[in-house]
């Protein structure tokens, strides 16, 4: 079992390293074990970072073992022969320790700006990602597409990794999920589904492998808060953690499982925090947590969990898409690295 997380903006404006607390974040999860850390990407919003690739190059050059990458990058807006050459920078800054998680947004506002359409977003992710793979893996290249089209080319620097570095196609609904077995070299499964909606995702994931000749390979994302007081975890934290969580899923929730329970709080049905959590969070003691993962490993098969922790609020004037401070953080991956990643390394 593989353990990443996403790594939170922790921002000092006045600082001369201002964003030194994320920085150490990622030491501290470097040290205890885990495999990689993420940054999340959207424009014109507060606690999200603009511009996470010029971002993961200062965390590559600040660690020597973890791998860096993005969860998820909006590839469908940017110019996709760009963000080759950005992360192939990457990639050789960091002795190949870069991988790319795409996906496609939710906010048309984030397109307009950048000359895109939102409501050709698909089609957009699909040739931006086999243009990724052709500049990566080929020399003198040229490409003819909907919206790309370019000469004869080569991509400098060349990619580390062989054939390039991992591209994780995320998305919920049957054609991004397809294209991610066609295009991507994993699925990212979206930290707000439930386990039901990720199995039947799987379903569709990994019939569309099949179908493709490829080899199915996921990450299933999970926002978490871990501590050692169960009460003080479950009865304090996780109801007010689970209220920012809905409050920011309405934005973007598309399933009918979410839709549903929407339907029952909008009713006024007092939904306890704990069903919201079950199938869908990682929380508690170390104890809770291991036998949450024991159980979305047998439900689902996965050998790598992505742990998002006090992520996925709306940021607000604060700054923050997250609750927690430095060493709330600090001390959930102290401990995640001390007393849950060893229960699945000892099998």
């Amino acid at each position: 079992m593989k353990f990443s997380l996403s790594l939170p903006i922790l921002r000092d404006v006045d600082a001369r390293d201002p964003f030194a607390e994320t920085f150490e974040l990622a030491r501290i999860a470097e040290e205890v074990g885990f495999d990689t850390a993420t940054i999340g990407h959207h424009h014109f919003m507060p606690g999200n970072l603009s511009d996470p690739l010029t971002f993961l190059a200062a965390l590559a050059a600040r660690t020597s073992t973890l791998r860096v990458g993005t969860g998820i990058f909006q590839l469908p807006i940017h110019n996709p022969v760009r963000v080759a050459e950005q992360v192939a920078t990457i990639d050789q800054l960091s002795g190949g320790r870069v991988s790319l998680g795409v996906g496609s947004g939710w906010w048309p506002l984030e397109y307009q700006v950048h000359g895109s359409e939102f409501r050709e977003r698909g089609a957009r992710m699909e040739e931006a990602l086999e243009i990724l793979r052709l500049v990566w893996t080929e020399t003198d290249t040229a490409y003819e597409g909907r919206f790309w089209t370019f000469p004869e080319l080569t991509v400098h620097p060349r990619p580390v990794q062989d054939p390039h570095p991992p591209v994780w196609v995320a998305g919920v609904a049957d054609p991004a999920v397809e294209r991610a077995a066609r295009l991507g070299d994993g699925w990212l499964c979206g930290p707000v589904q439930s386990l039901a909606k990720a199995n039947s995702c799987l379903d569709v994931y990994r019939a569309a492998c099949s179908a493709a000749g490829t080899t199915p390979a996921w990450i299933l994302r999970r926002y978490a808060w871990v501590g050692t007081d169960r009460d003080q975890v479950v009865g304090e934290v996780l109801p007010a953690y689970v209220d920012g969580l809905m409050e920011h899923w309405r934005e973007s929730v598309e399933d009918e499982v979410e839709l549903e329970l929407f339907r029952r709080i909008d009713a006024g049905e007092d939904v306890p925090a704990t069903e919201i959590a079950d199938g869908r969070l990682v929380y508690g003691t170390p104890d809770m947590a291991i036998a949450q993962i024991e159980h979305y490993a047998e439900a689902t098969g996965c050998d790598h969990v992505h742990l998002a922790f006090g992520a996925g609020l709306p940021a607000g004037a604060s700054d923050r898409a997250g609750l927690g401070a430095f060493a709330d953080i600090a001390a959930m991956i102290r401990l995640v690295g001390a007393e849950v990643i060893p229960a699945f390394h000892q099998r």
